[in-house]
């Protein structure tokens, strides 16, 4: 699923045994359902939420 916002795309990512995970990528981005990705993380630039949507705080 992707979600056009301005300058921005969401993209829900499934990462099968891991589960989903929320991408946000430039809107120039050519990404389409079922397109398979490669994903690159910045670690200063994660957030992580539980499974109720609250984010969690990592030490």
């Amino acid at each position: 699923m992707t979600e056009y916002l301005g300058a921005d795309i969401y993209v829900v990512v499934d990462c099968d045994d891991l589960g989903k995970v929320i991408v946000r990528t430039a809107v120039e981005s050519e990404v389409g359902a079922g397109d398979h990705l490669g994903l690159q993380f910045h670690a200063n630039k994660l957030h992580f939420s539980d499974a109720n949507g609250h984010f969690v705080l990592l030490s």
